[in-house]
């Protein structure tokens, strides 16, 4: 499966409510760049956004550019083991193995709080001339490095990239490759930032070891600024690096910053320059943990430190005899006042005396019994002469055993270990009870943060209701609008659609008769025609008399009869008064009606065909007088639609532009209901954010000092343990020194 690239990551976080699953997150926004598109800060395995969500909390979301399989494995580990260490220096976080989708997939990122505080390198120089402060971070760098390896924790990749100063107090980020023992046998996806790492490390390195290294880097670093802070300058510090770049360890020999603090004129340097470089012959696991205690006020000229030589490959000096003790770091011996060595041998001429001694002891209790045996004296005596000799001579020898140098020596030795051990009970008393006061400090501390954190969460969620219901009013106040401005918009086309209908109908009626005009001429033409025709065929007719016609079988009597009767033209024969003339019977009245079609025929024939110029003339002007009015008509009627259309938008408008000032005057009464309520919680939030930061500042002052104390105890219980140990070694290597032993040496020749 291919693993998003930065880009489809920032196409997706557009989206937060479809991208993530975490329902804060869903909620929440993408810090934007100046374009409008989420801001990320890339590396070399995940791209980090900052997201604000609801309360004002702001988040970390890593989204990584590589898979390593394993992921959730490593964090679900590395979350208990924080969890249960609860360290200072840590940030919490949750790792979501399905927290973003990506074109249609669904992949890990790192929720982590947002921790605002000002980068490792900004810090670093901003007090370049106060090395105070830099020396009070290297102490803090010290302790860190110690808690952290108390509790079996290697970060992995510390550099400055992954340290933030929260008021000046040490925080590390990024915990990808990380040791805690519950990952024990691993490897390392990753070997850490090449400016701080020994170049000897690979990705099968990955034990509580890891953080050796960098961490004396850093704090080597931390104190040659404190004591010389132009090398910032003259190594071009803050150029992804302190002073050291990876070419100051491949070859430590051209070390252009090695160099620097050779060449400095500080002793103080130069010696940290000698520490590094004896580093630097070790392998990553030999690196020895930071002590804390180089102390470059009292450094001496003289060899590199014990622990080095005790690790250089091909070391030259001759073994520790068995039974000899470990040699203590040279630190240690800073604090260890080597006694003066006794001389193990009597001097000359003391072995005689207690021969010389016996033997008058002997000649006086023998020449006792001998006056005995010569019965001079009783026996009360010489047995008490000899009982006298007997104590005085052993009290004589005690006394000379008990001044011995060899007995000395021992008793001297047991006297020393008696008051070592007291010493080692008082300090273990002591180391207790600081670790239980630290412990109550910390439960405190956390007592308070939690007591503070729970009335910010209350008034960060009254805050959120107030808001969701002022937001809820505003969303009502706006839907009103929305639902005024769509019925606005509805009445408005309404109105306009009536007026269009009403006009449009009248239009399309005069553009019918417009349409119909051309064909209304024509018709009126043939109109004018056909009259002009039946008008010749009438005036043809009327001219036609039946006295002058010559009809077949129509004489002039016939004529004369049809002229009293009123039948004088040939428009006047038609079928019924011609049945009332007497004497015209069928044969006649048909003869006259055949003439009469006869001569309408004629007439037709002759009739006009087309109509005289006149005629059109007169038709054209009459129809292009019509064709004027109506366009004209039409003109008026499109005018009149055109401003009733006008005035009814014009009247929307307004409409509309008094809800627009309602709407501002809405918004402008949202915002500042929001500012005061705003303002209201964020008074009592700094409130309690500024008890809270009493509490932690007050916790870390008495737990600095009990640390520091704990540090001198576990210091001094180091002391004690060597010193014991040492003293152990000696009163073994001392001759057996036993009373009979010595009698018998005493007395009898060798």
């Amino acid at each position: 499966m291919a693993w998003p690239t930065p880009q489809e990551y920032n196409e997706a976080i557009q989206n937060p409510s479809t991208a993530f699953s975490d329902p804060e997150l869903r909620s929440g926004q993408p810090v934007l760049t100046p374009l409008g598109l989420p801001r990320p800060i890339t590396g070399g395995f995940a791209s980090v956004y900052q997201m604000v969500c609801a309360h004002q909390r702001v988040w970390a979301v890593r989204c990584f550019l590589r898979d390593f399989g394993d992921h959730q494995e490593r964090y679900a580990a590395i979350s208990a083991h924080l969890a249960h260490a609860n360290l200072p220096y840590m940030v919490n976080f949750a790792f979501l193995a399905d927290g973003i989708r990506v074109g249609g997939r669904l992949h890990p990122i790192l929720k982590m709080e947002w921790v605002e505080g000002e980068p490792f390198l900004n810090y670093v120089e901003r007090h370049l001339q106060t090395p105070g402060a830099l020396l009070d971070l290297a102490q803090q760098w010290v302790q860190m490095a110690q808690t952290l390896a108390r509790a079996g924790i290697a970060h992995g990749d510390l550099q400055h990239g992954n340290v933030i100063v929260v008021q000046g107090r040490l925080k590390l980020i990024d915990y990808d490759g990380m040791y805690v023992p519950a990952l024990a046998g691993r490897q390392s996806h990753e070997v850490g930032h090449r400016n701080y790492q020994h170049p000897q490390r690979n990705e099968a390195l990955f034990g509580p070891e890891l953080d050796h290294f960098s961490t004396w880097i850093i704090y080597s670093s931390l104190v040659a600024l404190a004591v010389q802070p132009s090398l910032w300058q003259q190594l071009r510090g803050g150029d992804e690096c302190l002073i050291f770049r990876r070419e100051d360890f491949t070859n430590p020999m051209q070390s252009a910053a090695l160099s620097a603090l050779e060449q400095s004129g500080d002793v103080r340097l130069g010696r940290l320059a000698d520490l590094l470089r004896g580093l630097l012959t070790l392998a990553p696991t030999q690196t020895p943990p930071i002590d804390g205690q180089l102390d470059l006020n009292a450094m001496r000229t003289r060899p590199a430190a014990a622990w080095i030589r005790d690790h250089v490959p091909g070391n030259a000096t001759a073994p520790p005899r068995a039974g000899a003790s470990h040699p203590a770091p040279a630190w240690i011996a800073d604090f260890i006042i080597t006694p003066p060595a006794v001389a193990s041998h009597p001097p000359p001429g003391a072995q005689w005396q207690p021969r010389l001694v016996a033997g008058a002891s002997a000649l006086f209790a023998i020449a006792a019994w001998f006056l005995f045996g010569m019965g001079a004296v009783g026996l009360a005596a010489p047995a008490l002469l000899t009982a006298v000799l007997a104590a005085g001579n052993t009290g004589y020898l005690a006394l000379h055993y008990w001044r011995t140098p060899a007995v000395t020596t021992r008793r001297n030795v047991r006297s020393r270990l008696g008051a070592v051990a007291r010493q080692q009970r008082t300090t273990a008393r002591e180391l207790a009870a600081a670790e239980r006061e630290l412990a109550y400090i910390r439960l405190i501390q956390a007592q308070q943060y939690a007591r503070i954190d729970r009335l910010i969460d209350q008034e960060q969620q009254a805050e959120q209701r107030q808001l969701t219901t002022q937001n809820q009013r505003y969303q009502r106040a706006l839907d009103d609008l929305q639902v005024q401005r769509h019925r606005l918009q509805q009445e408005t086309a309404l109105t306009i659609q009536r007026i269009e209908t009403r006009y449009q109908e009248r239009i399309a009626d005069i553009d019918q008769q417009l349409g119909a005009l051309q064909q209304s001429e024509i018709t009126a033409q043939r109109r004018r025609l056909e009259q002009r025709r039946q008008e010749f065929v009438k005036e043809f007719l009327s001219r036609q008399k039946i006295e002058k016609a010559l009809i077949t079988g129509i004489g002039p009597g016939i004529k004369e009869q049809l002229k009293r009767h009123g039948i004088v033209r040939v428009t006047d024969i038609t079928t019924q008064r011609l049945a009332n003339i007497p004497g015209i019977g069928v044969g006649r009245a048909d003869t006259l009606l055949t003439w009469r079609q006869r001569v309408e025929e004629l007439a037709w024939q002759g009739a006009p065909t087309r109509l005289d110029r006149r005629d059109e003339r007169d038709i054209h002007h009459q129809h292009e007088r019509m064709h004027a009015h109506l366009t004209r008509e039409r003109e008026r009627l499109e005018h009149k639609l055109t401003r009733k259309v006008t005035a009814a938008r014009e009247q929307a408008a307004q409409r509309a532009a008094r809800l627009t000032v309602q709407e501002q005057q809405i918004e402008e009464r949202h915002r500042a209901q929001v500012a005061a309520i705003r303002k209201r919680h964020r008074q009592q939030l700094a409130t309690l954010r500024s008890e809270r930061a009493q509490v932690e500042k007050q916790a870390t002052g008495f737990a600095s000092i009990v640390e520091q104390e704990i540090s001198r105890l576990e210091q001094t219980r180091q002391r004690l343990n060597w010193e014991h140990a040492a003293l152990t070694a000696e009163l073994d290597r001392q001759p057996e020194a036993d009373f009979p032993g010595f009698v018998r040496r005493a007395l009898l020749p060798r």
